[in-house]
């Protein structure tokens, strides 16, 4: 009799112990009640989430801080294919890291400065922080306890994300290479014919070629070598010096020529 009331003894504290065990997480895990979990974007930058939290009794602290894991699990997507056509479709994602948000959710009434044990809660995410159009799972967990607030719930953000281009990409390189090497023929035959008819020295040597008549250099040559009266100074044109004719040697040579033939004719007579 007494092991028996022993064993059921012992039965019982064990189940008090496996419920309590249960029923404190549950306990303190309270609910969450979600304003709405479709939201959407504001200004195209950020998205606010409201909520009321539910704990089983009042918290220690009037600010109680919690951590908010949002998971992605499907992308919104938009691209544009051939015929500048947009076509929107959903993305499902696997094994993506979580962000996370830490805050401090307060349960104090200021109308009456007491600590309660529900409250309304609300705070947004924005682009900047690496949110996007798409769904999101939320898992709430309190920090001090690291026990979970309420249950899993599935968020959706609305809104464009980028536009992604997914037409096909035309190459025109060749077409290109070819009009730029035509209008590059095309110029240096231009340049050619400019320079036939433009080149100063090609119609200067067809001038001298076939004309005869004498350059005006020519002519001041000409000029020049024509004679001058002795004693005067010869000038050219554009010339560096002068010349002067020495009277004096052609009147020596005369009078010597002179004495020559008197020389001469005496001879002849004295034969």
């Amino acid at each position: 009799m007494e092991s028996s009331r022993a064993r059921f003894w012992l039965v019982c504290i064990l189940q008090l112990v496996v419920l309590m065990l249960f029923a404190g997480p549950a306990a303190a895990a309270g609910r969450i009640e979600w304003k709405s979990k479709t939201i959407k974007e504001k200004d195209g930058t950020s998205w606010r989430i409201e909520m009321a939290i539910y704990l089983p009794k009042a918290p220690d602290v009037a600010h109680v801080p919690m951590k908010f894991e949002f998971q992605p699990t499907v992308y919104y997507e938009r691209s544009i294919v051939d015929g500048d056509k947009e076509i929107e479709r959903k993305v499902p994602l696997e094994n993506r890291q979580a962000l996370i948000e830490s805050v401090d959710v307060g349960f104090l009434d200021s109308s009456t400065g007491n600590i309660e044990k529900r409250t309304r809660f609300s705070f947004k995410v924005t682009r900047a922080h690496g949110y996007e159009a798409g769904e999101y799972k939320v898992t709430v967990k309190d920090t001090r306890t690291g026990t979970t607030v309420g249950t899993p719930v599935t968020l959706i953000f609305e809104g464009q994300n980028e536009l992604i281009d997914r037409r096909a990409m035309v190459f025109t390189g060749k077409k290109k290479e070819k009009k730029e090497e035509g209008g590059d023929k095309e110029s240096d035959e231009g340049a050619k014919e400019d320079g036939s008819e433009g080149d100063p020295s090609s119609g200067e040597a067809d001038s001298s070629e076939g004309s005869s008549e004498p350059a005006p250099g020519a002519e001041d040559d000409t000029v020049a070598e024509e004679p001058e009266p002795a004693g005067e100074i010869k000038e050219k044109p554009g010339g560096c010096g002068c010349r002067l004719e020495d009277t004096r040697t052609s009147g020596s040579s005369g009078l010597l020529l002179a004495a020559l033939l008197g020389l001469l004719l005496l001879r002849r007579r004295a034969a």
